[in-house]
């Protein structure tokens, strides 16, 4: 610190001044550019598959599968009878129906018209469906945790190697190397055909028999909007 004219000034070497002014600038450019430089960064090591195919049954009752056998505690033996399709919640093998009308069913007169609507929370997912069995559109809404994860020991512990290949085949997607991403803990299932159908990010629709899915993903939510499109 020096005196000049009665007033103090700090004296600064000329390369700390120019280091502190840099030092500034890259704060500034880091702070405005940091979502554009963290997207470079993101993809500097390229796209890679995750896949599921690994996945061993320890099932010994076929008959008890939460997805072809017969198990009280699955709704899909239920739900089979039923002709329509589904979402199932693969943490916790929580079974929602589209509530849409099916090929075969006979509505009463009563019942035209009548909307439906159910929300819950299971635990592992909050969900929301809305439809009408003698309408021709529906919709259910899954929402995960923030931090949710693939618990794979549910289904190696539930489903036949059989079925295990067909669910673990619908979570196959693709992220960034260094993206911390997920596998989406849910499917679509046809009850008529136990077919499976995949709910992760980059699948936007599919065509199940006479139902046309249409598919949206919004952060922590899954949307699917079931359409009848049978002539």
């Amino acid at each position: 610190m020096e005196t000049y004219e009665g007033k103090k000034y700090y004296r600064i070497r000329v390369p700390v001044f120019w280091l502190s002014v840099i030092c500034v600038v890259l704060l500034i450019f880091g702070a405005y550019f940091k979502d554009e430089l963290y997207e470079k960064w993101l993809r500097s090591g390229g796209m890679e598959d995750v896949t599921f195919e690994g996945l061993t049954s320890a099932l010994e009752d076929k008959g008890s599968c939460y997805l072809c056998g017969s198990s009280d505690h699955s709704l899909v033996d239920v739900f089979r009878k039923s002709g329509r399709i589904g979402v199932i919640s693969l943490n916790d093998w929580y079974v929602l129906e589209f509530h849409i009308k099916s090929r075969d069913e006979s509505i009463p007169a009563t019942e035209q018209g009548y909307r439906t609507f159910t929300s819950g929370n299971t635990g592992e997912v909050t969900y929301s469906s809305e439809g009408s069995y003698s309408g021709k559109m529906a919709s259910i809404e899954v929402t995960l945790p923030e931090d949710f994860r693939l618990k794979t020991e549910v289904m190696e512990n539930h489903l036949c190697q059989n079925c295990l290949d067909k669910v673990a085949e619908s979570l196959d997607f693709r992220k960034w190397k260094h993206e911390k991403k997920e596998a989406i803990p849910l499917c679509l299932i046809d009850f008529e055909t136990l077919e499976i159908y995949s709910l992760q990010d980059w699948h936007k629709g599919c065509l199940i028999r006479d139902y046309w899915v249409e598919i949206e993903h919004e952060g922590d939510k899954v949307s699917a909007d079931v359409y009848d499109v049978a002539e």
